[in-house]
């Protein structure tokens, strides 16, 4: 059984032979992307209090089903490129289709199928209730199937990976339209919980296995070929000619909502994440937190060097230094726009409190908690170190998804503010990736890698996540490859 287990895995893509060649399909199959049942926690119970989120925007999503936004919402539940083709026909001004401009809409069907089954780990694993079964409902919208959904989980949304991948994607097509394009994307997941369809940590975690998908993704040279076609073919169509970027990074207090204010009912949700959170400020996870507190380069290239199994420093790796010091810089640009668009005040000195490190509150108590700057670091610059180190993907995805909640551990951000930063990181790594000199510095960091790559020992993750609320807790460490195979025995061959 063990030899035919990793027979067929090897077949199926956890080693090198993962990439899909038919034209119109998934650019990976799901074992050569990241696993979301490694990297992401489990869904919240419903005896949990992170459920508190997940039921309070249940309720805000019923309230708005018969206003524009829920018609809307009804319009967005058809899946696929079709609808996607639609959306960002309005958002770019072009009439994308299949027979119009069929490099765009294979591009667009490719990443959003590539991202839809970077889900399909999870929600297999979970097969968690949907809303609208678990309170005896039903959904609000004109395309979903109730006998389909109850057939499958809920957690992550696939609906949403799809219209948040595509929407990265298409950055990289029409930069000059990158907030309008994410926006939409953004919205189509939030469509999934006012029809009922998915709880708002399941659309939370569709964005976030989307853009844990779209790093993979761009180590494909068919991604890179679908990439260049579209965006020539945009360009041919818009009548583009010069190729200079005229546009700076995309604006995070348009794309994404506002900060959570104490008068919206999304605030008990961050309370209570607060308040469970805090319980781990005496465990080892808690001295971790006070560890991911420091926040420079070296810091990073520390941080990720028990994930892949080499050192990473500016002696020993200096391509890999290189690409993770511009990547940290663009990413503190975009924290500072973030934080300058508003302010939020911290948990801590919310509730009238000391954080986990009182040398710091003063500092702290004048700075905006909205978005988390070391969440929008730990995540980007994860998602910059799986296109350089793919076999590592997961234990690197991991240690970025922990990096910001130490911030909630510690008392210094809300989940909401977590979130934020990653989704911010995502789109931030997007837009880079128009830059040329950023393209240079990837492929040297690629090159120095490969070159080196042989000699890593199996990565070993120093933080799991912890396992008192339902987190998967990774204590082995193991290379991605086995934690592949764990998961492998749920699935039929035939995926």
């Amino acid at each position: 059984m063990l030899v035919a287990i990793l027979f067929f895995c090897g077949t199926l893509g956890v080693g090198a032979q993962t990439e899909n060649k038919k034209k119109d399909s998934a650019y990976f199959n799901i074992f050569g992307l990241p696993n979301p049942c490694v990297y992401l926690p489990a869904p919240p119970d419903t005896a949990s209090v992170l459920f508190v989120d997940d039921f309070q925007q249940f309720l805000w999503g019923k309230s708005v089903r018969n206003t524009p936004r829920g018609q809307q919402a009804s319009w967005e539940s058809l899946y696929g490129a079709d609808r996607m083709a639609t959306v960002y026909s309005e958002a770019m001004g072009v009439t994308i289709s299949k027979e119009e401009t069929p490099a765009i809409y294979r591009f667009i069907k490719r990443v959003g199928e590539t991202s839809n089954q970077a889900t399909s780990m999870a929600k297999r694993r979970y097969m968690r209730v949907r809303p609208f079964a678990r309170l005896n409902e039903h959904v609000s919208s004109q395309f979903d199937d109730e006998r389909d959904l109850r057939r499958n989980g809920s957690y992550p949304s696939g609906h949403t990976a799809f219209g948040w991948g595509s929407a990265l994607a298409m950055v990289e097509v029409a930069p000059e339209l990158q907030d309008t394009i994410l926006r939409r994307g953004f919205e189509y997941g939030q469509s999934r919980i006012i029809v009922g369809a998915h709880w708002q940590s399941d659309v939370d975690a569709g964005r976030l296995a989307a853009s844990a998908a779209i790093a993979r993704m761009h180590t494909s040279p068919e991604y890179q070929e679908d990439l260049e076609e579209a965006r020539a073919e945009y360009r041919r169509i818009k009548g583009i000619k010069s190729k200079k970027i005229d546009v700076g990074y995309p604006k995070g207090e348009k794309v994404l909502d506002a900060p959570v204010d104490t008068a919206s009912y999304r605030y008990y949700g961050d309370v209570s994440y607060y308040w469970q959170a805090k319980q781990e400020r005496g465990t080892s996870r808690g001295k971790q937190a006070l560890t991911d507190a420091a926040c420079e380069v070296k810091d990073f290239l520390d941080c990720y060097t028990t994930c892949v199994g080499l050192t990473l420093n500016e002696k020993e790796t200096p391509a890999i230094a290189a690409l993770v010091k511009r990547t940290f810089d663009e990413l503190c640009n975009t924290a500072t726009q973030l934080k300058s668009a508003g302010f939020r005040t911290r948990p801590f000195a919310r509730l009238g409190e000391s954080s986990a490190m009182p040398e710091l509150n003063e500092r702290y108590s004048t700075s905006s908690s909205y978005p988390s700057a070391h969440s929008i670091l730990g995540w980007g610059i994860a998602l910059a170190l799986v296109e350089v180190m793919p076999s590592s993907q997961n234990a690197l995805l991991a240690r970025g998804y922990e990096y910001g909640r130490s911030r909630t551990i510690l008392g210094f951000h809300f989940a909401s503010d977590v979130q934020a930063g990653r989704l911010a990181a995502a789109y931030t790594l997007a837009r880079l990736h128009n830059e040329a000199d950023f393209q240079k510095l990837m492929e040297k960091a690629k090159k120095e890698y490969d070159a080196m790559k042989d000699k890593a020992v199996a990565p070993a993750m120093n933080v799991s996540p912890a396992s008192s609320e339902g987190f998967v807790n990774l204590t082995d460490a193991v290379p991605d490859a086995i934690l592949e195979i764990r998961y492998f025995g749920t699935y039929k061959c035939s995926h």
